[in-house]
């Protein structure tokens, strides 16, 4: 089966009115001011690879969330339609988990604040100052477990002046947008600002077992915020909600022989992909001394994630998988931002707690269930069966005549599981400029990471009992409780070679903590199974299945340049790292488990230009290539998550090539600029498991875009855009 993931194609008009702002051009590539080792500096005295988005490219890109920075981030890869994050990988490093009992490898911080998981992430982006995606280890600049690398998402905050904006889209599929901000100073100190955004669109997929087409959106959100400026304070207080919903992932069966733009699912209508999401955060800033300054960040997020998705791909219900996930999540953090002569330095400390109530289940009818089985497993049968009675089931299950008889319908395979994590960090970084054109770096943080998880496997009756992720129930809830800890140290150096060319060179080492796996069980000390005695039941001592933390060595090597009379911006990287105990998602008869599969390692280049050739024209290209490898499969092999020894292969979601290109051009007229751009991203095949099976490798794939603007001097604009040119 395939995910279908693609864009629709629309032809659209976008409107966009300012009020009380300026619009300003030339063939000078501006200064990008970033704060990815929280202070602000110019990118090219950062000696880490980053990928900075402004907020007016955000808008123009129409890069909706997360996911949308996926295509123009060298080495960044995993962009899915649904609202999991389980694929979202920086330099081919993923966990690959879709449960709540690990942690995402790319974490996403919003204003400082860390964002969360599958649900609660993907955040729609609208009065954003900047994202910035960073990558490599980043345990000292961000922790919570930043191990592929991070993502920081800067909002606008409240200003001294009056402003206000509006935007509206229209699009084919009944797509429909409406945006809008107001900033308003109160007096000389306090200052408001509130924007919103409401979205929706119909499906673009056609169901040939009945009901509405597939595909639709639906999302409405508002953030407001409130800051206070003073002479040796300035602290902004925000809060924000979001409820969104749209159908979940769409699996199309080349077995059922359908065109790939037509689908015949069961779940017409009744799946769902829905989330509502509730985050306040304060930052508050003390000046103490002239080079001293003390920072305080406090954030508070609590979502609910339910989802309903049709996994087999066929009309009949063999597997609907369904998952409600509700979660609370608590963080503080204090860092001191210090000048000593030569030496730049913060310090600081962070706590957190998250609590995870998940609710997990397999939904489908047991005779279409078991005519599923005789054809997957052939061999065993004399012909497809119609239902569990068959007389070949007998002898498959090794049960009594008729015992298989009067299978359930809409049956559900249920497991609960609550997580309860905190931990806390310390950290300090100094950069010392040891001359005019070298800085040094060295940086730490000490991380202490806790989780409890509580699981229960539910009794589900019917003809087979419990027969997808598990072949038992529980006697009640069992847990386990795991705590890790981990120094991770970072040296770096930033040599100005010159005015227009640094070179930068970065060692990193990277911690993620240990888990369990949502789906997994351990047998009690001394046993093989879970339930040695067969009797349905776990036996008593089982425990959840706990995974270890993965760990990485990472260097980075790179250039960043500004030539051509600053009209140029060129950087380039080359990163290798290794890892020991990666963790990694796999199936092991029907069940989602994690494992620590051993080692790997991973090395790739990296390229960014932006150009501006002329006063009209505006280029910017992206491209990564990377080279993977399962360098060490013994502990992968022991719990069998290859099917054959898999030494060799590439990391999953780990493409060899991506790339992008982005063309403006600009025709001046009097009163008003018409804008014409391209867009074109790339991606090679990548596989999506340890064994590298092509059946199920994503193939390499190509977007276009296309954008007309005019934007008139008076502060409105106008856009005509069409994406997925080519129906790829």
């Amino acid at each position: 089966m395939k995910k279908i993931a693609s864009k629709i194609l629309c032809g659209c008009l976008a409107v966009y009115g300012t009020v009380f702002s300026g619009v300003a051009f030339a063939a000078e590539i501006e200064e990008v001011m970033v704060t990815a080792q929280k202070r602000e500096q110019t990118l090219k005295d950062v000696p880490i690879a980053v990928t900075a988005f402004s907020g007016d490219m955000i808008e123009k890109a129409r890069i909706d969330d997360v996911r949308g920075l996926v295509d123009f981030t060298p080495g960044f890869n995993g962009r899915t339609e649904d609202s999991f994050i389980d694929a979202l990988g920086i330099r081919g490093i993923v966990t690959n988990d879709f449960g709540i009992g690990g942690d995402p490898s790319v974490a996403v911080f919003t204003d400082g604040v860390w964002s969360g998981r599958t649900g609660g992430v993907q955040m729609s982006f609208y009065d954003i100052e900047r994202a910035e995606v960073v990558k490599g280890p980043q345990a000292t600049l961000f922790g919570r477990n930043a191990i592929a690398g991070a993502v920081s998402i800067i909002t606008k905050r409240p200003i001294e002046e009056q402003e206000a904006n509006i935007s509206a889209t229209l699009a084919e599929f009944d797509h429909f947008e409406v945006a809008g901000m107001v900033n308003v100073p109160i007096n000389e100190r306090w200052f408001f600002r509130t924007s919103a955004q409401i979205k929706d669109n119909d499906g673009y997929l056609r169901n040939q077992f009945g009901g509405r087409d597939l595909g639709f959106h639906q999302s409405s959100s508002i953030r407001s915020a409130l800051r206070y400026a003073g002479e040796s304070v300035d602290a902004t207080f925000s809060a924000g909600y979001e409820d969104r919903e749209q159908d979940p992932s769409v699996y199309w069966d080349p077995q059922v022989g359908l065109a790939k733009d037509v689908v015949d699912i069961d779940l017409a209508a009744n799946g769902t992909d829905e989330s509502d999401i509730f985050h306040a955060t304060a930052n508050i800033e003390f000046d103490i001394a002239e080079d001293l300054i003390l920072t305080a960040t406090t954030g508070f997020k609590t979502y609910n994630f339910t989802y309903l998705e049709d996994y087999d791909a066929r009309p009949t219900r063999i597997n609907n998988y369904f998952q409600d996930n509700r979660i609370d999540y608590f963080s503080q953090e204090f860092r001191f931002n210090g000048t000593s002569g030569a030496i730049t330095w913060f310090a600081g400390a962070s706590v957190y707690k998250e609590e995870i109530d998940g609710k997990f289940s397999n939904i489908y009818d047991e005779d279409a269930l078991c005519a599923a089985i005789s054809r997957t497993d052939a061999d065993d049968f004399d012909g497809p069966a119609a239902s569990c009675d068959d007389p070949n089931f007998e002898t498959y299950w090794e049960v009594d005549p008729g015992d298989l008889a009067g299978g359930l319908l809409n049956k559900g395979e249920r497991n609960d599981m609550n997580m309860d994590s905190s931990g806390w960090a310390a950290y300090a970084e100094a950069t010392w400029a040891l001359s005019d054109a070298f800085d040094l770096t060295v940086g730490a943080r000490y991380s202490d990471d806790e989780k409890e998880a509580q699981s229960r496997v539910y009794d589900s009756g019917g003809v087979l009992g419990n027969n997808f992720n598990f072949e038992f129930s529980t006697d009640g809830v069992v847990r386990d409780k795991r705590d890790w800890s981990k120094f991770t140290p970072r040296v770096a150096f930033n040599w100005d070679t010159s005015e227009k060319v640094t070179v930068y060179g970065n060692y990193a080492t990277g911690y993620k903590s240990g888990g369990f796996a949502t789906f997994g069980f351990a047998p009690p000390p001394g046993q093989d199974f879970v339930d040695d005695d067969e009797d349905g039941i776990a036996d008593p001592g089982t425990t959840p299945l706990a995974f270890e933390p993965e760990e990485v060595d990472s260097f980075e090597l790179g250039l960043k340049t500004r030539l051509l009379d600053n009209s140029m911006q060129a950087n380039i990287s080359y990163f290798n790292y290794q890892y020991k105990d990666l963790q990694l998602s796999y199936f092991d008869l029907g069940s989602s488990l994690v494992a620590n599969v051993g080692e790997a390692e991973g090395q790739g280049l990296e390229l960014d230009v932006r150009w501006l050739p002329s006063d009209e024209l505006d280029l910017f290209i992206a491209a990564a290539w990377m080279d993977t490898e399962i360098t060490d499969d013994t502990k992968i092999l022991e719990v069998g998550a290859c099917g054959l020894p898999c030494r060799g292969n590439d990391l999953p979601f780990a493409p060899h090539f991506s790339a992008a290109l982005v063309a403006n051009y600009t025709i001046p007229r009097d009163g008003a600029d018409w804008v014409l751009s391209a867009e074109q991203v790339y991606q090679s095949k990548m596989y999506s498991d340890p064994d590298n099976i092509e059946a199920i490798a994503v193939d390499s794939w190509n977007e276009t875009a296309l954008r007309l603007s005019y934007a008139s001097h008076d502060d409105w604009s106008a856009t005509l855009w069409v994406e997925n040119l080519f129906d790829e």
